[in-house]
């Protein structure tokens, strides 16, 4: 890539991430709203359920290409650092791919340092994992789900939590999450349409 096209692209990067960022703002949704918007397909792991979530989110957009290729990017978490802009630091189990039931990695999202343990990996439709902070047992966890439809992939990402920090960030928390989803989901949307973003300067941490 040229220099003048890297700086285009990282200009129209920029934009888009931004736009997506600020139009999650206006529209950021709390627990009580998102919650019977829950995808019912969706996968948890045991002792997960939606119902009972102190906190929960939901987001989804249309990714106007194949599925299994949406999924091949996003279960790499180990690339996540090169395209989006809020997770870094990140360390995958060894053997790092494909993601399986079990495989785990940690890394940090806005500086919070996580652990995550995948419990659902169906190439080309679920994909899902624990997000924990080091130490307690796992509380939180993102579930995705990608559905092939007429223009594309139609990429539904759910998480929930529940204890007494999540009964505590319910409101402001929710809508937080709910607007860094929003943000993800247009980065993936990038990545999977026009290819490697040049990086934010999140390099994945080698073991």
């Amino acid at each position: 890539m040229r220099i003048n096209d890297m700086t285009v692209f990282r200009f129209c990067l920029a934009a888009a991430l931004l736009a997506a960022s600020l139009s999650g703002i206006a529209s950021a949704q709390t627990t009580a709203q998102d919650l019977p918007r829950r995808n019912p397909e969706m996968s948890w792991p045991s002792g997960f359920e939606p119902s009972e979530a102190d906190t929960f989110n939901h987001n989804k957009l249309l990714i106007e290409t194949d599925c299994g290729m949406v999924y091949d990017i996003l279960t790499k978490p180990d690339e996540w650092p090169f395209w989006l802009p809020i997770a870094s630091k990140v360390r995958v189990s060894t053997p790092a791919q494909p993601m399986t039931v079990g495989s785990r990695f940690a890394w940090s999202v806005f500086n919070i340092a996580i652990e995550s343990n995948v419990f659902v990996a169906e190439p080309g439709r679920r994909f899902g994992y624990t997000v924990t902070p080091p130490g307690p047992p796992p509380l939180y966890a993102q579930s995705w789900l990608f559905q092939p439809v007429e223009q594309g992939c139609l990429v539904t990402t759910e998480e929930m939590g529940m204890g007494d920090l999540a009964k505590q960030t319910t409101a402001s928390g929710s809508r937080l999450v709910h607007v860094a989803h929003d943000l993800w989901l247009a980065a993936l949307r990038w990545q999977s349409l026009f290819g490697k973003a040049p990086g934010f300067g999140n390099k994945p941490v080698a073991e």
